[in-house]
């Protein structure tokens, strides 16, 4: 079956579709959480949010749309992962650039473009002074809100919302002037 028909078989109420769906896609659904928690989730959190995943996209077939069945896919893992790295607490208090990867390194030339990248905000964020590099990495790798961002570094919430705006301005004009778009 494609993913047209399986799709199909999803907005039918088919079992035998989610069935076809999950064993399809488990290792890709799992890969996507894996990177996106950076090695964070233990095997039972990755396997627990794969079947949120799963049970998401059987309650939810209205909501795909013809020929986006594996980006629906995608879309689901990285909100359920995020959900699920949001819930389970980090080990340490303190989070280092050094240990964040990047995510969605699907093709060797992605993967490539993906180290420069990494490379780059590596060198940006090296750039900002504490508690500022360490709320960016918090809220952007890590996905952490700004109201627990506060809670950790004993800061005002207003004070967090505040780096992280300056922070984004200051990433996006280093990226700029290293010739990456938007």
């Amino acid at each position: 079956m494609n993913d047209n028909e399986l799709l199909q078989g999803l907005k039918n109420h088919e079992e035998s579709a989610i069935e076809e769906i999950m064993e399809r896609y488990t290792p890709y659904v799992s890969t996507i959480i894996y990177n996106l928690s950076r090695g964070k989730l233990s095997t039972p959190d990755i396997e627990e949010t794969a079947a949120d995943v799963f049970f998401t996209i059987w309650k939810s077939p209205e909501k795909i749309e013809e020929g986006s069945l594996k980006g629906f896919i995608a879309a689901v893992a990285k909100n359920k992962a995020k959900e699920t790295i949001r819930r389970v607490k980090p080990k340490d208090n303190i989070v280092d650039i050094d240990d964040v990867v990047l995510a969605d390194e699907y093709t060797l030339q992605d993967n490539m473009d993906n180290q420069v990248l990494q490379q780059d905000l590596k060198q940006a964020l090296d750039q900002f002074g504490e508690p500022d590099r360490e709320i960016v990495i918090r809220y952007y790798y890590y996905y952490q809100t700004a109201p627990k961002i506060a809670e950790l570094l004993d800061l005002k919430l207003e004070a967090v919302k505040s780096k992280i705006k300056r922070a984004r301005a200051k990433l996006k004009t280093f990226l700029k002037e290293r010739g990456y778009q938007k």
